[in-house]
Protein backbone atom coordinates (compact mmCIF):
# COMPACT_ATOMS: atom_id res chain seq x y z
CA UNK A 1 0.00 0.00 0.00
CA UNK A 2 2.75 2.44 0.93
CA UNK A 3 4.58 1.78 -2.35
CA UNK A 4 1.61 3.23 -4.19
CA UNK A 5 2.04 6.68 -2.63
CA UNK A 6 4.10 9.48 -4.19
CA UNK A 7 5.71 10.16 -0.79
CA UNK A 8 7.23 6.67 -0.76
CA UNK A 9 8.75 7.20 -4.20
CA UNK A 10 10.06 10.57 -3.08
CA UNK A 11 11.68 8.83 -0.13
CA UNK A 12 13.38 6.39 -2.52
CA UNK A 13 14.24 9.08 -5.09
CA UNK A 14 16.18 11.19 -2.58
CA UNK A 15 19.00 8.74 -1.77
CA UNK A 16 18.86 7.32 -5.30
CA UNK A 17 19.63 10.73 -6.76
CA UNK A 18 22.51 11.14 -4.32
CA UNK A 19 23.77 7.65 -5.21
CA UNK A 20 23.76 8.51 -8.92
CA UNK A 21 25.65 11.74 -8.25
CA UNK A 22 28.05 9.81 -6.01
CA UNK A 23 28.60 7.24 -8.75
CA UNK A 24 29.27 9.96 -11.31
CA UNK A 25 31.64 11.75 -8.93
CA UNK A 26 33.47 8.57 -8.01
CA UNK A 27 33.95 7.54 -11.62
CA UNK A 28 35.26 11.02 -12.52
CA UNK A 29 37.61 11.26 -9.55
CA UNK A 30 38.86 7.69 -9.91
CA UNK A 31 40.93 8.63 -12.95
CA UNK A 32 44.21 10.53 -12.66
CA UNK A 33 43.54 14.24 -13.00
CA UNK A 34 39.75 13.80 -12.84
CA UNK A 35 37.75 16.74 -11.54
CA UNK A 36 34.42 16.67 -9.77
CA UNK A 37 33.53 20.31 -9.09
CA UNK A 38 30.24 20.15 -11.01
CA UNK A 39 29.20 16.97 -9.21
CA UNK A 40 29.73 18.48 -5.78
CA UNK A 41 27.50 21.39 -6.80
CA UNK A 42 24.83 18.99 -8.11
CA UNK A 43 24.55 17.50 -4.60
CA UNK A 44 22.89 20.71 -3.50
CA UNK A 45 19.75 20.18 -5.58
CA UNK A 46 18.37 17.01 -3.93
CA UNK A 47 19.43 18.27 -0.51
CA UNK A 48 17.78 21.64 -1.10
CA UNK A 49 14.57 19.99 -2.31
CA UNK A 50 14.35 17.74 0.74
CA UNK A 51 15.17 20.54 3.17
CA UNK A 52 12.61 22.87 1.54
CA UNK A 53 10.05 20.06 1.72
CA UNK A 54 10.95 19.53 5.36
CA UNK A 55 10.54 23.23 6.12
CA UNK A 56 7.12 23.31 4.44
CA UNK A 57 6.09 20.14 6.26
CA UNK A 58 7.16 21.48 9.65
CA UNK A 59 5.63 24.89 9.04
CA UNK A 60 2.29 23.31 8.10
CA UNK A 61 2.17 20.92 11.05
CA UNK A 62 0.66 21.70 14.43
CA UNK A 63 3.26 22.58 17.04
CA UNK A 64 2.72 19.35 18.98
CA UNK A 65 3.33 17.22 15.85
CA UNK A 66 6.61 18.85 14.78
CA UNK A 67 8.86 16.77 17.01
CA UNK A 68 7.33 13.57 15.62
CA UNK A 69 8.01 14.76 12.07
CA UNK A 70 11.64 15.40 12.91
CA UNK A 71 12.41 12.44 15.16
CA UNK A 72 9.87 9.82 14.14
CA UNK A 73 10.16 6.55 16.04
CA UNK A 74 13.54 5.37 14.74
CA UNK A 75 15.85 8.39 15.02
CA UNK A 76 18.11 6.62 17.50
CA UNK A 77 19.00 3.85 15.07
CA UNK A 78 18.50 5.28 11.58
CA UNK A 79 21.87 6.97 10.94
CA UNK A 80 23.71 4.15 12.70
CA UNK A 81 21.97 1.50 10.60
CA UNK A 82 22.75 3.39 7.39
CA UNK A 83 26.39 3.70 8.46
CA UNK A 84 26.67 -0.02 9.18
CA UNK A 85 24.88 -0.92 5.94
CA UNK A 86 27.37 1.20 4.02
CA UNK A 87 30.42 -0.80 5.19
CA UNK A 88 30.36 -3.51 2.45
CA UNK A 89 29.86 -0.93 -0.31
CA UNK A 90 32.52 1.30 1.27
CA UNK A 91 35.10 -1.49 1.24
CA UNK A 92 34.20 -2.43 -2.34
CA UNK A 93 34.31 1.15 -3.61
CA UNK A 94 37.66 1.83 -1.95
CA UNK A 95 39.09 -1.39 -3.34
CA UNK A 96 38.03 -0.30 -6.83
CA UNK A 97 39.30 3.25 -6.31
CA UNK A 98 42.69 1.99 -5.18
CA UNK A 99 43.11 0.16 -8.49
CA UNK A 100 42.07 3.16 -10.58
CA UNK A 101 44.76 5.57 -9.31
CA UNK A 102 42.90 8.76 -8.33
CA UNK A 103 44.97 11.92 -7.84
CA UNK A 104 42.51 13.95 -5.75
CA UNK A 105 42.55 11.52 -2.87
CA UNK A 106 40.40 13.40 -0.37
CA UNK A 107 37.70 14.16 -2.96
CA UNK A 108 37.79 10.64 -4.36
CA UNK A 109 37.47 9.21 -0.84
CA UNK A 110 34.55 11.51 -0.04
CA UNK A 111 32.83 10.59 -3.32
CA UNK A 112 33.35 6.89 -2.59
CA UNK A 113 31.95 7.37 0.90
CA UNK A 114 28.96 9.24 -0.51
CA UNK A 115 28.35 6.44 -2.99
CA UNK A 116 28.51 3.82 -0.24
CA UNK A 117 26.35 5.83 2.17
CA UNK A 118 23.68 6.75 -0.36
CA UNK A 119 23.49 3.19 -1.70
CA UNK A 120 23.02 1.94 1.87
CA UNK A 121 20.33 4.58 2.38
CA UNK A 122 18.43 3.35 -0.68
CA UNK A 123 18.40 -0.14 0.81
CA UNK A 124 17.52 1.15 4.27
CA UNK A 125 14.68 3.42 3.14
CA UNK A 126 12.85 0.47 1.61
CA UNK A 127 12.58 -0.94 5.13
CA UNK A 128 12.29 2.28 7.14
CA UNK A 129 8.77 3.01 8.45
CA UNK A 130 9.34 6.78 8.63
CA UNK A 131 7.51 8.84 6.01
CA UNK A 132 8.27 12.34 7.28
CA UNK A 133 10.35 14.53 4.97
CA UNK A 134 12.00 16.31 7.93
CA UNK A 135 13.14 12.91 9.20
CA UNK A 136 14.87 12.16 5.88
CA UNK A 137 16.43 15.61 5.80
CA UNK A 138 18.13 15.02 9.13
CA UNK A 139 18.65 11.31 9.79
CA UNK A 140 19.13 9.99 6.24
CA UNK A 141 21.52 12.84 5.52
CA UNK A 142 23.42 12.16 8.74
CA UNK A 143 23.62 8.46 7.85
CA UNK A 144 25.10 9.35 4.44
CA UNK A 145 27.36 12.01 5.89
CA UNK A 146 29.22 9.63 8.19
CA UNK A 147 30.69 7.43 5.38
CA UNK A 148 31.30 10.55 3.26
CA UNK A 149 33.35 12.23 5.99
CA UNK A 150 35.11 8.98 6.81
CA UNK A 151 35.91 8.53 3.11
CA UNK A 152 37.36 12.05 2.92
CA UNK A 153 39.53 11.27 5.95
CA UNK A 154 40.49 7.78 4.78
CA UNK A 155 41.08 8.67 1.11
CA UNK A 156 44.54 10.26 1.45
CA UNK A 157 45.67 7.37 3.66
CA UNK A 158 44.21 4.48 1.68
CA UNK A 159 44.22 5.64 -1.95
CA UNK A 160 47.80 6.89 -2.11
CA UNK A 161 49.88 5.23 -4.81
Amino acid sequence: EVAQTPLFWGKVAFPTSLALIGLWLTSRLARPGGKGAAGWKMLGLPLLLVWCGAAVSIAGAPVEARADLLFGRTWRTCALNITFLSVPAFVTVFWALKGLAPTRLRQAGAAGGLLAGSTATVAYCLHCPEMGVPFWGVWYVLGMLVPTVFGAWWGPRMLRW
